[in-house]
């Protein structure tokens, strides 16, 4: 599997204007409630999640924002990919993080328990072809995690360093998100827009906890229970919160009255579809 950051056929078309903007990047709350959907992994519920596929038909569906989530090869490539092993996604005993990325060459991104064999030749994508595909989507933001079994393997300072040049070219689109307070840090200190994902709903006053506030606070919607999400965010600084994981739109109505800004889901094109747009679907 060649290095695409050495492939003149997928080199980047353009750099993005820096002052391109979708609903303030932020997605407030005046945006209609479908643009305020986030792919969560792209079109997980019908694609391999993090597989171009899934991310492409995300975007003809019609998303403004996508998630994805970054891993780090044995030789330091960066590459999209959700779980700590590959038995789930690619059916395979191994891990992302114990093969070089030629080796990847041998495996796919099927996700083989919930598609079968169908997209066994879908292949896992390194993190320069998303880049590839952002900058023909000048308005779309993206979310990209960095997962933590890369940041206890190699540490914050190699990840960081592996996918941050590559990500500048389309640094207007990017939010750059993780469980890891000491990544969040670093990548705010250069200047990147920056998201804290936590399994609790945090206590008062976290985010002093940063150098500075993040930009966005991701939570799981069930830590919510009986928080006044909407009062609870008046003390903050301008956080933004995304909540995840939903497929029912009757529930992302009910989170958005409640205060959430972006809601992440598998189901992107019928998720929109219920909340008013969706221009093309791939049912």
């Amino acid at each position: 599997m060649s290095n695409p950051s050495d492939n003149p056929d997928n080199t980047p078309i353009s750099p993005v204007d820096e002052t391109v903007t979708y609903l303030s990047a932020q997605g407030g709350p005046e945006a209609p409630q479908a643009d305020r959907l986030v792919a969560h992994r792209g079109y997980a519920s019908r694609y391999p999640e993090n597989s171009l596929l899934a991310i492409e038909r995300a975007l003809a569906a019609g998303a403004k924002f996508v998630e994805v989530d970054l891993q780090l090869t044995a030789d330091l490539e960066p590459v999209l990919y959700h779980d700590r092993d590959m038995a789930r996604l690619s059916g395979t005993d191994n891990k992302i993080q114990l093969l070089t990325y030629d080796e990847l060459d041998r495996y796919s991104l099927h996700n083989p328990v919930a598609f079968s064999d169908r997209f066994e030749d879908e292949p896992i994508s390194h993190l320069q072809h998303l880049v590839n595909l952002m900058l023909h989507y000048p308005e779309v933001t993206f979310f990209v995690e960095f997962k933590r079994v890369a940041i206890e393997t190699f540490g914050v300072e190699v990840c960081v360093e592996r996918a941050l040049p590559l990500l500048e070219l389309v640094r207007s689109q990017v939010v750059l998100i993780s469980y890891s307070r000491s990544l969040v840090d670093r990548v705010l200190e250069d200047n990147w827009r920056a998201g804290w994902v936590s399994d609790q709903f945090p206590a008062s006053g976290w985010w002093q906890g940063f150098i500075r506030p993040p930009h966005y606070l991701l939570l799981d919607y069930t830590c919510l229970r009986k928080v006044d999400l909407a009062t609870e965010k008046r003390s903050w600084p301008g956080i933004r919160v995304v909540l995840y994981e939903v497929a029912d739109a009757e529930l992302a109505r009910t989170l958005f009255a409640r205060g959430a800004d972006l809601i992440e889901t598998f189901s992107i094109s019928p998720m929109r579809k219920a909340l008013g747009q969706n221009p093309l679907s791939f049912e």
